[in-house]
């Protein structure tokens, strides 16, 4: 076992308190364009948090029912001590009001999430879904799909919720899926089926390696940049008796950061995994506006939605941003 290890970089040396076997170290040492990739990777990830939550529902595993970035707007942020201490990753409530005619008394609140995070976070989201008269939900399912309470995630194939059931895991925390109550009388669907959200992808000629080599052209933009995490600050973390808190924090730091972050998953014409998915949601918010008592309505959709969701908000419906509420989704404390 060895108790101290000096990395050499381009600045100053490192100590790190590494407590493996030498054979790792040299591994390690080895194969560092891996954990670059591997950071890639995480930023990758990272924004599927934040821009999606393709939590693709089972067709054969849930039961069903029988019958351009807007400016100095922001919808994460870390919340700090006065000594610039991070205390909570947190997300945004935005509060919209209706501007023209019978919308005028209207309220639409932007709900914002991050699809892993601790249960407190997810219990302040179902206290807070029962005040409004509807809640649109995002969730590439079929039709009629019901997420039970309580529903575990399992394993998945699938890019997007492997990736999230991964970070979970790796960050102690839990899933939306398993904390938010679908069953609730006032959820409404309001996102695409999977055949639907396939085909919309394929017609675009998209797909999410298109969306991880993005996040590399991404990172490297972002290499050097102040507050930058470091590939051996990665592996540090890794490896570190406190790697859940560590690893937040990095992470917490990047999504503050990465203020373009709907770009990784977009070309020039929009994507169908934030774009498309947004219409379809306000093409179901239309509907539900037609109905007079529905005065407060919520959107609940994964916070990298809402750069998009709120501009069309303003040119399609007439609303504007009248306040925001914050919530605490990762602990940050030591």
């Amino acid at each position: 076992m060895i108790d101290v290890v000096t990395c050499k970089s381009s600045g100053p040396s490192y100590p790190v308190n590494l407590r493996i076997k030498k054979q790792d170290f040299y591994m390690l040492s080895t194969t560092h364009k891996l954990w670059t990739q591997i950071g890639k990777l995480l930023l990758l990830c990272m924004g599927l948090l934040l821009a999606t939550s393709v939590n693709f529902a089972d067709e054969k595993g849930e039961k069903k029912k029988e019958t351009s970035k807007t400016v100095n707007r922001s919808y994460v942020r870390i919340d700090r001590e006065d000594d610039k201490t991070p205390k909570a990753l947190q997300t945004a409530i935005v509060k919209m009001q209706g501007t023209k005619g019978s919308t005028r008394k209207v309220q639409v609140d932007l709900i914002g999430a991050i699809h892993v995070g601790e249960k407190h976070y997810y219990d302040q989201l179902n206290k807070s879904f029962e005040q409004y008269d509807v809640v649109l939900y995002e969730l590439v399912a079929p039709e009629g799909t019901v997420i039970e309470k309580g529903h575990k995630q399992g394993i998945s194939l699938d890019v997007v919720a492997g990736s999230q059931s991964g970070l979970q895991k790796m960050l102690g925390l839990t899933h939306q899926l398993e904390q938010i109550d679908y069953t609730v009388d006032n959820f409404v669907h309001a996102d695409m089926s999977p055949k639907e959200f396939s085909e919309k992808m394929e017609e675009r000629d998209e797909s999410f390696m298109k969306m991880y080599f993005r996040s590399i052209g991404q990172g490297l933009a972002m290499q050097g940049q102040p507050g930058q995490t470091s590939d051996l600050s990665l592996i540090i973390a890794l490896f570190s008796k406190d790697r859940e808190r560590k690893l937040k924090a990095m992470m917490a730091q990047q999504f503050e950061q990465m203020d373009g972050l709907p770009d990784v998953m977009s070309g020039e014409d929009g994507s169908t995994i934030i774009h498309l998915r947004n219409d379809k949601a306000l093409d179901v918010l239309e509907k539900e506006l037609e109905n007079s008592s529905n005065q407060k309505i919520g959107i609940f959709y994964g916070a990298g939605h809402f750069d998009d969701m709120e501009q069309k908000m303003m040119e399609r419906f007439k609303f504007k941003r009248v306040g925001e509420e914050w919530l605490d989704a990762w602990n940050l404390r030591e």
